[in-house]
């Protein structure tokens, strides 16, 4: 009866925190069709709700240009990332080579920076390239060390007999590497595909740093000039919040099994 009580007690508890945490996209989601300067109007009523606010973003005379850009980025950045990190990892984990460990560790202590911090540097090293306002400036600063810590962490799992066994029938690395290593890792691969397309989307500084031009802007960025022009209207501000919120969301609904199954293979192991 005891264990009956604490079950009912548990899930109770974690119906108001779902609650709680639901209450702000709802809020978001029916502000974005009201059209107010008071982000405490709570009346809904049907003849208050309006598509205004979405007609506005959708007009914008270069929305179709600024979806392009996020999604191309987003897409060619997941590639990137999920190869670079991919062939890392595997180098890593089941390479032997002078300073393994040591060279992991200093990539692992990279993490500990913030990412405001290498801004400036990274401007200065764009410039000098020549890549600002190209796809190039927002595409290869994605690859980042905890993709790597990512994937070496689920190569580890992968039995060396079975690299070894590849080898004795004659595999090269990188035949290995397609066609052993990558499909024993494909939930790992979903996950980090995951985390960087969320993040590929979201970015928002980078983009406002290394892009001035108006034909290569994100939406992200689009959107958060378009809420400074707009800026006393709480419902305007809650659309381009919900634009901006759908794609990384509804791309992790589509995911989220193999992400759960992905972030538990990828556990820290030593």
């Amino acid at each position: 009866m005891k264990k009956v009580i604490n079950k009912i007690f548990i899930y109770i508890f974690m119906l108001i925190i779902i609650f709680i945490s639901v209450i702000p996209f709802v809020y978001m989601v029916m502000m974005s069709f009201k059209s107010t300067t008071n982000a405490y109007d709570f009346d809904f009523s049907l003849e208050k709700l309006t598509l205004m606010q979405y007609q506005k973003i959708f007009s914008l005379a270069n929305f179709p240009n600024y979806v392009f850009n996020s999604v191309f980025v987003a897409v060619v950045g997941v590639i990137l990332t999920v190869t670079v990190c991919s062939l890392a990892g595997y180098a890593f984990a089941k390479m032997d080579f002078k300073g393994n460990d040591k060279l992991f560790i200093f990539l692992i202590m990279t993490m500990v920076v913030p990412s405001e911090v290498i801004i400036i540097p990274l401007f200065l090293i764009i410039k000098n390239l020549g890549w600002l306002n190209t796809f190039k400036a927002l595409i290869l600063p994605l690859p980042t060390a905890f993709g790597v810590f990512i994937m070496r962490q689920a190569i580890l799992d992968i039995p060396d007999d079975l690299i070894n066994a590849a080898k004795i029938d004659g595999c090269g690395r990188l035949h290995i590497f397609f066609k052993v290593v990558l499909p024993m890792v494909k939930s790992s691969i979903i996950a980090l595909s995951i985390f960087t397309f969320v993040g590929a989307w979201n970015n928002f500084l980078w983009p406002m740093v290394s892009c001035s031009k108006q034909e290569m802007k994100t939406l992200p960025l689009a959107l958060g000039m378009m809420k400074t022009l707009y800026n006393t209207d709480v419902g305007l501000t809650m659309a381009c919040a919900v634009i901006n919120f759908l794609p990384p969301f509804i791309f992790y609904v589509f995911m989220q099994s193999k992400f759960k199954e992905g972030m538990t293979l990828s556990g820290i192991k030593g």
